[in-house]
């Protein structure tokens, strides 16, 4: 056995994945003789930055660019913020569009360069990084928009045609994004890894609500981003469901959000009088995003608007009941596990921020039909792991 003591610079395996040379990797005392040697692979390098809805579901990819290299070490580049929607035991590295993540990047060369993000910042960089072949999204001279693959026009075109994107297109995101990666698709969803700790909080916030045993759990994301806020369902709405679903059905029914929803949960657990606390309770909004993980894990169904929430519900294997107005319904895949509720408007999907028909399409929706569609999501067959 060669120790390190007598090891030569040229013998350190550098290619081994468990080989950093910041600190021992514990698996052996001599490189070159070392049995437990694995091979980083093919260099693997994914631009995608926001937004988190989206930055989830691109996870999908990860199956596939192993299945097509086995051996490989994948690299993500993400917004600052992400990185718990990316963290995944298929992701071996993660960095942030920052001074320190950009740095890390430089000089290096990649086997795969998949970029998937429209935003300038994504295109000038992978234009400047090297890498043997490169697909998605790429700069023109003028650092607007082109692909580097032919597998990627379908996905330009989508953003150059509302009547292509609204009407005509009938591929998922996934099957989209399998198409510029030209890789086959096999049906591959994507999941979340939820920190112990915060399930261990999360499991703590609820103990604290005191639910009742036994009762299926019934979670109501009442937000959206502030991007499309037309996404986002009414205040009404939600306390008629809320009411619905305990009163009638005696679920029990959790509020979902973050601080911009405080003020409404406030008001629909006022307007709910005596099953505030007593059939339907807030969670929080000030939850951090791996606790907000945790807590959706926690329900039986989630009810929700096109949305983070409706991902992460998605990624964790859960039923789950979406809205969907201004957005298109047919390019969210829930893998046999839900319902999609699609307004009846002429004028939808549009992806306007600001909607001046009213009723809007959000407005529209009824708590009798969001009802309907939960009860038959829940007796449905149970979720199961894909």
């Amino acid at each position: 056995m060669t120790s390190f003591s007598e090891i030569r610079p040229e013998q350190i395996r550098s290619d081994c994945r468990f080989y950093t040379g910041y600190k021992p990797c514990h698996r052996h005392d001599g490189c070159p003789d070392c049995t437990e040697f694995q091979p980083r692979g093919r260099e693997v390098l994914i631009i995608k930055l926001g937004a988190m809805g989206d930055v989830l579901r691109t996870k999908c990819i990860l199956t596939g660019i192993k299945r097509q290299y086995p051996y490989s070490w994948i690299t993500w580049l993400t917004a600052p913020g992400s990185e718990p929607l990316v963290r995944d035991p298929l992701v071996d590295e993660i960095h942030t569009y920052s001074t320190r993540g950009l740095g890390a990047l430089e000089g290096r060369r990649f086997h795969l360069l998949a970029c998937l993000d429209k935003d300038a910042e994504a295109l000038a960089l992978s234009r400047r990084i090297e890498s043997a072949r490169k697909v998605g999204y790429a700069p023109t001279d003028f650092n607007t928009l082109t692909v580097y693959n032919q597998g990627s026009v379908h996905a330009l075109r989508l953003g150059l045609s509302d009547e292509l994107k609204y009407r005509h297109n009938q591929l998922t995101h996934p099957q989209i994004l399998y198409s510029m990666l030209e890789m086959k698709y096999q049906g591959d969803g994507y999941s979340l890894t939820v920190p112990r700790e915060a399930r261990e909080l999360a499991a703590e916030r609820l103990a604290a609500l005191k639910l009742p045993a036994g009762k299926p759990v019934i979670g109501l994301n009442t937000g959206c981003g502030p991007v499309f806020e037309t996404k986002q369902w009414t205040a009404e709405g939600y306390t008629e469901l809320a009411r619905r679903l305990a009163r009638d059905h005696g679920f029990a029914v959790l509020l979902y959000g973050g601080p911009r929803e405080a003020p409404m949960h406030a008001a629909l657990l006022d307007a709910l009088g005596p099953l505030a606390g007593n059939g339907v309770w807030d969670t929080g909004t000030d939850n951090s995003l791996e606790t907000f993980f945790a807590l959706v894990d926690r329900v039986d169904v989630l009810v929700s608007a096109d949305t983070l929430a409706m991902h992460v519900a998605i990624a964790l294997r859960k039923k789950v009941v979406a809205f969907f107005g201004p957005t298109c319904e047919q390019e969210v895949d829930l893998f046999g596990r839900g319902e999609r509720i699609v307004t009846d408007y002429k004028c939808s999907p549009c992806y306007l921020k600001r909607c001046d028909v009213r009723p809007s399409c959000m407005q529209a929706l009824t708590a009798e039909t969001v009802e309907a569609a939960v009860v038959r999501v829940l007796r449905a067959v149970p979720a199961t792991s894909g």
